[in-house]
Parts: C-alpha cells; sequence; structure tokens
C-alpha cells in the first residue's frame, strides 16, 4: 500500500443504510485517527525500562472538507445532508426548498477506505464549520464514530459523483451577497461554526457517541463604511440577523441565515489595503430554541 498514492474513499449516510459507491463523500484533506485510552501494567521488576501498556476505548476520529454541495433540484436534499443531519440539524423539504436547523441528531454510519484496508465506523456524530472567502464555498466536518477493526477490501467500488452538486464560485458574478443588520455589507469573509460538543462516553458495558451542547459562533469581515452608514460599536451586544446568498438558478441556490450577537469591532487590514471590521461572536438563540443557525437549499 503505497503512502503516496493510497486511496481514502469515505462512504457515509444515516444509521443502518447500506453502504455503495452512491454514498461516497467528496473530501479532501481527509485525517482518520483511532483513539484510545492507556493504563501502565506496572509490574515491580528488578531492572528499569518499559511497562507494557493495556489498551481499551477504542475509537475513531475523522475529519475533513467537502464543498457546499447544492441541491441540484429545487426541493431535494443535497449531498451533504447525511452529513448535516448527523451534526444536529433537522431537515425540512418543501416542494421549493430543504431547510435545515438545529435540533436531534441522526447517527450515521461510515465505510472509512484506506489503501486496501475499510474501517466500519458506527453510531457517528460529528460538527461543523462553513468557510465563505475565495473560491467554492467549503465546509469542514470533524467526525467521532465508534471502532472496528479493519477488513481487507478489493478494489475500490463504483463511484457516482452525480449526486455531488458542487457550487459556483464566491463572487458578484453568481449572485452572492450579504446582508447585516438588515443591510447589504461588503464582505470578506464568514465563517460559521455550528460548534458542538461530540464526545466518545465509556462505561463498564456501554460505548456511545454523543452530542452534549452545542455553542454556535460566526466571524465575519466587512468593509469599514462610514460610522453614519455603520456603527458596529454601537451595536455592540445587541442581536442582529445576517442574510448570506449565493448561486443562481433553481437547485443551486443557498442562503445562510444567523441570529448574531455583534461583539465589540477590531479593526482589520483588507487586501485591498483598506480598513475592515471583524465581529467575531457567538450565534445566539431566541426564547423558542434551535434557531440561531438556518441553512436554506433552494
Amino acid at each position: 500500500m503505497s503512502w503516496r498514492f493510497k486511496d481514502r474513499l469515505i462512504m457515509a449516510d444515516s444509521l443502518g443504510t447500506t453502504l455503495t459507491g452512491n454514498h461516497a463523500i467528496y473530501a479532501s484533506e481527509v485525517e482518520f485517527n483511532i483513539e484510545a485510552e492507556t493504563e501502565k501494567d506496572e509490574i515491580e521488576r528488578a531492572h528499569s525500562g518499559a511497562s507494557l501498556e493495556i489498551i481499551y476505548g477504542e475509537h475513531v476520529t475523522l475529519n475533513f472538507k467537502t464543498p457546499l454541495a447544492m441541491s441540484g433540484s429545487a426541493g431535494s436534499a443535497p449531498a451533504i445532508a447525511p452529513l448535516l443531519l448527523a451534526c444536529g440539524m433537522v431537515q425540512v423539504s418543501s416542494a421549493n426548498a430543504v431547510t435545515f436547523t438545529k435540533g436531534a441528531a441522526t447517527k450515521a454510519t461510515c465505510l472509512m477506505r484506506f489503501g486496501q484496508n475499510t474501517h466500519q465506523i458506527t453510531e457517528m456524530l460529528g460538527t461543523f464549520s462553513i468557510n465563505l472567502e475565495k473560491g467554492q464555498p467549503m465546509v469542514n466536518w470533524q467526525f467521532k464514530g465508534l471502532f472496528s477493526a479493519p477488513i481487507q477490501s478489493s478494489g475500490p467500488p463504483t463511484v457516482d459523483w452525480s449526486r455531488w452538486k458542487k457550487p459556483s464560485t464566491l463572487g458578484v458574478n453568481n449572485s452572492s451577497a450579504f446582508k447585516l443588520n438588515g443591510l447589504s455589507r461588503t464582505l470578506h469573509k464568514l465563517t460559521v461554526d455550528v460548534g458542538n460538543n461530540v464526545v466518545f462516553d465509556r462505561a463498564i458495558n456501554h460505548e456511545e457517541i454523543l452530542i452534549t451542547g452545542h455553542e454556535s459562533t460566526a466571524n465575519i469581515t466587512v468593509t469599514s463604511d462610514s460610522l453614519s452608514i455603520f456603527n458596529p460599536f454601537e451595536l455592540a451586544g445587541s442581536i442582529q440577523p445576517f442574510e448570506f446568498n449565493h448561486g443562481q438558478g433553481a437547485g443551486n441556490k443557498v442562503t445562510l441565515l444567523g441570529r448574531f450577537q455583534m461583539p465589540t469591532p477590531k479593526y482589520a487590514s483588507l487586501e485591498s489595503e483598506l480598513t475592515g471590521y471583524e465581529l467575531d461572536g457567538k450565534l445566539v438563540p431566541s426564547d423558542s430554541g434551535f434557531d440561531e443557525l438556518t441553512l436554506v437549499f433552494e
């Protein structure tokens, strides 16, 4: 198994799904690690040297990036839907749109092919962040799952990438738009982190992956307009909605909506050498709960 030319293929969907090449994830920068606890077997001996270690509690972390895939047709779920569900998003579909908001997670199952070794990862849950700056909108995924020893597999399965509708690049030509506090702002960077706390819970007779809570955040960099137009210092501490829209045509549009608590702004030097504001704040739900972040695919 060559390291340079190793093949790494991730297949994932909701728990209970029989995975095939049709469930392949359009992933890059894949990081797969097996984590465990250890305990020294410290027998008293007449000489120095290392002690044996007892290994237990093995579980898996799996990190990767994907494009923020579009739905392809109005009312259809995007290819990233099972990943969003495993990160505690809840899906509601209509004839024209698929909407995701925070809620109870739906665990996923995964096959991780690493060369000729294939690991099955069960009970998978995770968290994600969306990064919007240049090029394609991208999503960083971080998952934990229960470990199983690998089996040797034959050649990779046939993969159909047609369900992965890659997004258009960010920019005015593809109708990228941003509003903060109800008004259009010149956006240079937007990062939204759902902030799930994902843990491996181990008891004597039980092992489970859990999401024990979340605290979502957003980092926004905008051009510093005249204070008479936009004064973030006066808005500090208040909840101000933001809206990011991207894409053209049915099946190729996405909208991000957030309830953003305005922080005390920081000055930022933009690539144009103009001055900007960096706004690093929290997404705060209303008293109804789970409404601080919404993704809409149309």
